[in-house]
């Protein structure tokens, strides 16, 4: 019979075979394992260098390139960050700083690089509203339609040539991938040829759409905007936008994020939030006409997680929960153990493009009022359950930017004709 041993390690409780104690010194398999773990560990500890990729770089387009330069992981090296955000070095850049660094991003379309080629694209388009056409061309001739972002605001041809690609979609085969992405450019783009050709789909819907899962006219929900009941764009978010920095409001009468109400919910009984209050007309939303100079977004944290949650806000701009609203298939049973949101936790910043934070893969901050949303998962616009049209996105919080250790993003949405509010929320 084999004898076993108790390991040598004194906070150990394993036994191991005696041939094996004389291979490892007395120690079991794990207690190995966790001294050579302990021992690289203090290795790179006393070994650890700092490299600083940016020093001496004063050329912001020489910087950007490093930004977005992949880097192979070394324990040994600890890689000094940029001391400018990454956002703000984009929106510095000069017309001809655009010019050489869309140029830079063509020549890594289809190298080993293409994905900082795709990067640069979309960061051009979000932080200094460029028009990046010959990154677009060069990603096309590469078979490549995304970011689909980058697409916005493209030309004609760029336009033309993407519509060429679906004309020569193949009658047989699934075909699903590549009209994703480019349905999705085409709905980037936007203009009036655009719409007319996915009104033109919606009511001839072309051989292609049996490999789809939706129809063709509801890929402009992702690019913010839908077909109206007569076949012009409606759009789904305001162009005026605002960075929420994290924070109190100093601006409390025109804007404040999470406050705790009184009232709780009829479902879970956890007691209920106004995630927004704002005065709509004083941060330049002028588009809602609510009649009031106050509206509050109403919702409750925990259920608002599994499924939309609708409110009403009255002549005086007080959120109410709607009976409208549905309960969810699932919800928690120990909501009272949930942690709630900080109160009062951002502030009014600066204004930026409305599509600043409208891509979940760029490198900026999430949590805005206005502007294009930033979709953890797919497009979610509900839809106002008084007159069932598509709501307007309001605001989003990225719950990261207000306590440390947490994820998803929280979203709100307005009717304003039926003083109808929405939230909802995603994660990865």
């Amino acid at each position: 019979m084999s004898i076993r041993i108790p390991c040598k390690s004194p906070e150990c409780s394993n036994t191991i075979l005696e041939d094996t104690a004389k291979r490892t010194d007395g120690l079991c398999m794990p207690c190995v394992q966790a001294a050579a773990k302990k021992e690289r560990d203090e290795f790179i500890r006393k070994n650890r260098k700092d490299f600083d990729a940016f020093k001496g770089i004063t050329d912001p387009v020489e910087i950007l390139k490093v930004v977005q330069a992949k880097r192979k992981y070394d324990p040994l090296v600890n890689w000094i960050p940029c001391p400018i955000p990454t956002d703000e070095l984009y929106a510095r850049l000069s017309p001809g700083e655009i010019h050489r660094l869309a140029s830079f991003a063509v020549s890594l379309v289809g190298s080993d690089q293409h994905d900082q080629a795709e990067q640069i694209a979309r960061c051009l388009v979000a932080f200094c509203n460029a028009k990046v056409d010959p990154i677009l061309k060069a990603l096309i001739d590469n078979s490549s339609f995304s970011p689909s972002m980058a697409f916005y605001g493209a030309s004609p041809a760029i336009r033309d040539l993407l519509i060429d690609r679906i004309n020569r979609t193949p009658r047989t085969g699934n075909q699903t991938l590549s009209l994703n992405h480019l349905l999705l450019a085409l709905a980037w783009i936007g203009d009036t040829t655009v719409v007319g050709l996915f009104n033109h789909w919606k009511h001839h819907p072309p051989h292609w759409t049996e490999f789809l899962y939706i129809p063709p006219e509801r890929y402009a929900e992702s690019a913010g905007w839908e077909l109206s009941e007569d076949g012009q764009r409606r759009d789904l978010y305001f162009q005026q936008c605002w960075k929420l920095a994290r924070g109190s409001s100093d601006r409390e009468k025109d804007f404040v994020a999470i406050s705790e109400r009184e009232d709780t919910c009829p479902w879970c009984r956890a007691k209920m939030t106004n995630l927004i209050t704002c005065n709509p007309r004083s941060i330049g939303i002028s588009v809602v006409r609510s009649g009031t100079d106050r509206v509050q977004i109403t919702t409750c944290e925990v259920c608002t997680a599994f499924g939309v949650i609708f409110g009403l806000f009255d002549e005086n701009g007080i959120g109410h929960w709607s009976s409208a609203n549905s309960r969810p298939k699932y919800l928690p049973d120990d909501s009272s153990s949930w942690g709630r949101l900080p109160k009062n936790c951002l502030r009014l910043e600066a204004s930026r493009s409305p599509l600043f934070a409208g891509d979940q893969f760029l490198p900026t901050s999430f949590s805005q009022i206005g502007g294009h949303p930033a979709w953890v998962q797919d497009s979610d616009y509900p839809k106002c359950p008084a007159c069932s049209g598509t709501m307007m996105f309001l605001a989003q919080i990225a719950h990261d930017e207000i306590e440390d250790h947490s994820e998803g993003t929280y979203y709100s949405f307005i009717c304003e004709g039926c003083k109808t509010t929405a939230t909802n929320y995603q994660q990865t």
